[in-house]
């Protein structure tokens, strides 16, 4: 049985500091074997809001793994984000941490940056990370689920309808053939955990939309993080959701997934 915590959208720069502790606090209490980030670490790509989100993380003292949203790279300093939009990223973020795999205990996580310098908002799924996670997929051991970790979402949930990333459907079919089990990702500050898969409805890929954890831009509502744990044959998700009125982040309802021949169930 492991524990993996995914964690999106923090928003250093913008966030809410009021929150910041509790979240460690929930955090520990979650106590997960390893955290996948799926980016927007930062509002605007700063130096000192990298500083203090990779502080964040490490004070969390957990192995880690981290992918840029669209936030990460430099809004309004147009030659950077032309010329070199993921400096301020590599130099800011540990190498540790945008590793490009991670494998602890029954999940093999791969990483890929979906973040388009030449889009403000949309993403990417580019060739050469859908063929360096095929690649993986075939050399990663066979037990376990392996989880694609990425911002822009792989698949919009209704309401969303938006084209947010380019590539998405025909690359996720590749990795979805190749082996991929699981997505996660952020980017709409919005929860849709398992999108499409019900009780009767099965999909090959169990895709996991968490809300934002600490963005404090007028709005915003959906703050939180999700836990996956394993169990024989498949996977239990639980949001952890913020109690405003108690400035807490508790245990929403646990929602069980199962794996079989033919996709991914909803147990009832």
């Amino acid at each position: 049985m492991t524990k993996l915590l995914h964690l999106t959208d923090l928003h250093f720069g913008a966030e809410r500091q009021d929150l910041t502790p509790a979240l460690a606090r929930a955090i520990a209490l979650a106590d997960p074997d390893v955290i996948a980030v799926s980016g927007d670490l930062t509002h605007r790509a700063r130096p000192e809001q990298f500083k203090a989100a990779v502080a964040f993380l490490r004070q969390l003292g957990r192995p880690a793994i981290a992918v840029p949203g669209n936030h990460d790279i430099p809004l309004w300093n147009l030659g950077l984000r032309l010329t070199a939009p993921f400096r301020r990223w590599r130099e800011g973020v540990p190498a540790d941490l945008r590793s490009d795999w991670l494998h602890i205990g029954d999940f093999h996580l791969f990483a890929a940056n979906t973040a388009d310098p030449m889009r403000i908002r949309s993403g990417i799924l580019r060739e050469k990370d859908i063929r360096r996670i095929c690649a993986g997929l075939v050399s990663a051991p066979p037990a376990g689920f392996r989880v694609l970790v990425c911002h822009h979402p792989i698949e919009e949930p209704p309401g969303f309808d938006r084209g947010e990333t380019r590539n998405a459907a025909q690359g996720i079919a590749r990795l979805v053939k190749g082996g991929l089990d699981i997505s996660l990702s952020g980017h709409l500050h919005h929860w849709q955990p398992g999108l499409g898969v019900t009780e009767t409805n099965t999909r090959p890929l169990l895709q996991i939309q968490s809300g934002t954890a600490l963005c404090a831009r007028p709005g915003e509502k959906n703050h939180g993080f999700a836990l996956l744990q394993t169990h024989p044959g498949g996977v239990s998700v639980t949001p952890w959701l913020l109690s405003e009125a108690e400035k807490r982040f508790c245990p929403a309802k646990v929602v069980n997934f199962r794996r079989s021949d033919a996709g991914w169930l909803q147990e009832r």
